[in-house]
């Protein structure tokens, strides 16, 4: 597969395990499945099919992969240090030991199984945030939409015994 050679040193079998047991829908599932096998649109990957010449972000001039996108880019490198900060709440950890690769490659696995769950949750729904839908990437919406998708999940019968009570990080 042309995405476990461009990224030989994942576990993809953690991987696998990780996104199928993941406790998010099943339209987050399809999201980052695109996410993690750079099926995503970037000025990156444009090049690479023939659809564009360029690949540097209109940003900031910076290659433009979807990791950039994410985490390192504007306002999403605000996202992620707000998100790193809460993962870094649940596991106990600095900030800076949150590895920005987990949004693409979430290949981890931490114990007890509910803070992995909730640890997922939080992954995924920041990639949700940045890939679905036509939303303006800026911190403070950002915040809403997960506040937002917790005030969901609370309403989700399986919540106690998915993630227990670690989503009030958020």
């Amino acid at each position: 597969m042309r995405i476990v050679r461009k990224y030989p040193n994942a576990n993809w079998k953690r991987l696998w395990i990780n996104l199928h047991t993941a406790w998010i829908l099943d339209a987050q599932k399809s999201t980052w499945y695109t996410v993690i096998h750079d099926l995503t649109p970037t000025k990156d990957r444009l090049p690479a099919i023939n659809l564009s010449e360029m690949n540097q972000c209109s940003t900031c001039g910076e290659d433009d992969t979807i990791q950039h996108h994410l985490t390192q880019c504007g306002a999403s490198k605000l996202i992620w240090n707000w998100t790193s900060e809460r993962i870094a709440a649940i596991t106990s950890t600095n900030p800076l030991d949150v590895p920005e690769e987990w949004a693409l490659h979430p290949d981890f696995h931490i114990r007890p199984p509910q803070r992995h769950k909730a640890i997922m949750w939080i992954l995924a729904h920041l990639v949700d945030y940045h890939i679905q839908g036509q939303r303006r990437i800026s911190l403070l919406d950002y915040i809403d939409f997960m506040r937002w998708a917790c005030w969901k999940a609370d309403s989700r019968p399986t919540r106690c015994t998915a993630v227990g009570s670690y989503l009030t990080v958020l």
